[in-house]
């Protein structure tokens, strides 16, 4: 009889402590969750209400309120041209190159193009490619004075005048096409297309509709909420370009809103308060974009899943082989081309001129290697990619945990806060941390060191790679974590444990990408370096500007073949992940 009194005395005792560690769990990862939306919080939205302030205050926080600034700022010669420029460089880059992403996209997913994996890598390795060894590239083939493809068609007399010149609108709207603009729209509506549901096609062609009239009338329609999405992004996106725009620009005086802040910021003595107007003025225009990218983000209008969802291809037929073609020349074009040109112009003697007795030399490379000023910026550019890597790894992954996996009221804040610097221009956010650093006491021992730039850098990639280990996290089962709790592991210590081994191949890939954008960053960094933490982009965007070409080449080539090596590592990282995720199933 005693045994059954001992049971019953200690299951009380059991329930109390087991009640007594659920309720400290809670409140602990509630804290912990609220900290993080307080700490990330102020890291994005001070320096952006610091900039708006000074609009206001341009005397100081002590000053009095005034619109004086915003009068003298908007009378500023050229300032309104420079945000029409900006719209108009945004709206031609995207109209030409949506419309063009979605047609790639459903090829590869939705066809029987052969290769269509391979064909899809191609478009990520575009988007580790640096826009400015890119544009470097392309100097050679398409410059009004010594362009190969301009020589070659008024030595064939079919012109008479250079029909292309990369320094115009024209060519910096191809330089961000064959950047950025159409491969970060394909590597988005890709999986969009992928995951649609056969069974909606089918319908289709029953119905006696062809492969192109269901892509238009059916497929599009369906999949509006995803296009939209990434249409928003990418404006939001190219609202912020910087490097392309001031290397192509300059020389003709094109400026958009973000060199126009970076020349304020250049004068002497630095025109803090029309810089602050400007950037105001930019985010108050970007405020119906967020609202309408949050709204299409969080529409379920559309459902491209179903339970018994079915994959289908549209056969092309005899179409099948050209369009294959069509694909690999995209590819190339955008990628081995211009790096080809890059490459050869890092060992011509006079860059872009082929009709010299002696064409080629070694002399920008072995410059390169010997100049003190290249090597420490390369060895300053290791340590912000690495440096903004290990806290991503870190710090993105316990963020993405508190908002999957720990139930509290702050989860939602949490993630509202990690999309803010998507929508916030790099440039801006430069801007604030740099006020932040020479007005606010606090921050002032930040200026000039390698750490302003890494946490600027760490809070411009953290959209993507929270969302990145959110999507690894939540195919983990609920299960995996109560198995841990049951032999009495705390929810960090499950984390640390269980958790984190599961998710390292995408700690692993977002850590590659945020070194891989780090080292090719410009406008997030450029206001805050100084000449002792000088990077190798900025010293490339230097050389660039005043024209000394065949050394940017040799900087470019390197970090080209950095971002190369990186986008290698993360398709082994992809491919192992997956093969053993398909193994685990």
């Amino acid at each position: 009889m005693s045994t059954p009194s001992v049971l019953r005395s200690e299951r009380p005792l059991g329930g109390a402590r087991s009640r007594f560690a659920n309720a400290w769990r809670l409140d602990g990862s509630a804290t912990i969750t609220a900290i993080l939306v307080c700490v990330f919080g102020f890291m994005v939205l001070y320096p952006i209400g610091t900039v708006v302030n000074m609009s206001f205050k341009p005397g100081g926080l002590d000053a009095v309120w005034s619109l004086a600034a915003w009068g003298r700022a908007w009378a500023e010669p050229g300032l309104v041209t420079s945000i029409v420029n900006t719209l108009e460089v945004v709206v031609a880059t995207q109209a030409i190159a949506l419309p063009l992403a979605v047609m790639i996209a459903w090829f590869l997913a939705r066809t029987d193009v052969p290769f269509g994996r391979a064909l899809e890598f191609g478009f990520w390795i575009l988007f580790f490619l640096p826009a400015l060894g890119v544009t470097t590239g392309w100097l050679l083939f398409f410059d009004s004075s010594y362009g190969l493809v301009n020589k070659w068609l008024i030595d064939l007399g079919i012109v008479t005048t250079a029909p292309f010149d990369m320094y115009s609108f024209w060519g910096i709207v191809f330089a961000h096409l064959t950047t950025y603009g159409v491969a970060v729209k394909v590597m988005l509506l890709t999986p969009a297309f992928r995951n649609l549901d056969g069974a909606i096609e089918e319908a289709s062609r029953v119905c006696g509709a062809s492969g192109l009239r269901t892509l238009m009338r059916v497929v599009i329609p369906v999949l509006t909420p995803a296009i939209v999405v990434v249409l928003l992004m990418s404006v939001i996106r190219g609202l912020e370009s910087f490097e392309i725009e001031l290397f192509l620009g300059t020389p003709i005086n094109f400026s958009v809103y973000s060199t126009k802040i970076y020349r304020f910021m250049s004068q002497d003595p630095p025109r803090y308060a029309n810089a602050a107007v400007l950037a105001t003025s930019i985010l108050v225009m970007m405020l119906p974009l967020l609202i309408a990218q949050r709204w299409a983000s969080t529409r379920r209008s559309y459902a491209v899943l179903s339970g018994r969802s079915s994959q289908s291809r549209t056969e092309l037929g005899r179409w099948r082989w050209p369009v294959f073609a069509m694909l690999v020349f995209c590819v190339l074009f955008m990628s081995i081309l211009p790096l080809s040109l890059l490459v050869m112009g890092s060992f011509m003697k006079l860059f872009g001129f082929f009709n010299l007795p002696q064409v080629w030399t070694w002399q920008h490379w072995r410059v390169a290697v010997g100049d003190d000023v290249f090597l420490t910026s390369l060895k300053n550019m290791l340590t912000l990619g690495f440096g903004t890597a290990i806290a991503a790894v870190v710090f993105y992954s316990i963020v993405s945990y508190c908002t999957v996996r720990l139930k509290n009221k702050f989860n939602a804040p949490l993630d509202v806060v990690t999309w803010l610097p998507l929508t916030i221009p790099g440039i801006i956010i430069s801007f604030g941390y740099l006020y932040m650093a020479l007005r606010v006491p606090v921050f002032t021992p930040l200026y000039g060191t390698m750490g302003i730039l890494i946490l600027v850098s760490f809070l411009g990639a953290m959209t993507l790679g929270v969302q990145i280990i959110k999507v690894h996290m939540l195919q983990i089962g609920n299960e995996v974590e109560e198995a841990g709790r049951v032999v009495g592991g705390s929810w960090i210590r499950t984390y640390l444990s269980i958790i984190t081994p599961l998710t390292a191949p995408a700690l692993a890939i977002v850590g590659v990408m945020v070194f891989a954008g780090t080292i090719r960053q410009v406008s997030s960094i450029i206001l805050l370096s100084t000449g002792d933490t000088r990077v190798l982009a900025l010293l490339q965007i230097e050389y660039l500007v005043e024209g000394v070409l065949g050394p940017a080449a040799v900087v470019g080539t390197i970090i080209v073949m950095i971002s190369l090596i990186a986008a290698i590592c993360v398709r082994l990282i992809s491919m192992r992940f997956g093969i053993a995720a398909r193994g685990g199933g």
